[in-house]
């Protein structure tokens, strides 16, 4: 499955109602992704932009969206930003496959090589 990294902005409600009463939002999530059938990986608290670090799989990228949407849904997400994890095997795997098909792409520095900016342009 799917590897996905979300982090996420809780609003400022949010993190008044979390500072006089504490709630294990790991667990929450977790039942979240687990209802759509996925696993959560692993949870953080951060510090910085972004509040949560959420690490888990999910089926595809439809399901992916649909576990956000659940959890952004109550309001107590201000933002969030997800990014699909590629295994280094993949990325491996990706490696070697790129540049093996003849696909007549011209690269921007094979296009340009030699062109020299003179200035002078009106």
């Amino acid at each position: 499955m799917p590897v996905y990294m979300t982090e996420a902005k809780l609003s400022e409600e949010s993190l008044a109602v979390l500072s006089n009463k504490p709630s294990d939002r790991k667990k929450e999530v977790k039942k979240v992704i687990d209802a759509y059938g996925g696993k959560l990986i692993d949870f953080y608290w951060m510090f910085g932009e972004y509040d949560v670090l959420t690490i888990y799989d999910a089926p595809d990228n439809s399901i992916a969206m649909a576990i956000l949407m659940t959890l952004s849904a109550g309001g107590n997400v201000a933002s969030h930003r997800s990014t699909i994890l590629v295994p280094n095997d993949q990325a491996m795997k990706a490696m070697k496959l790129s540049g093996s098909k003849p696909t007549g792409y011209k690269s921007l520095r094979k296009e340009w090589a030699g062109w020299r900016d003179e200035g002078g342009e009106s």
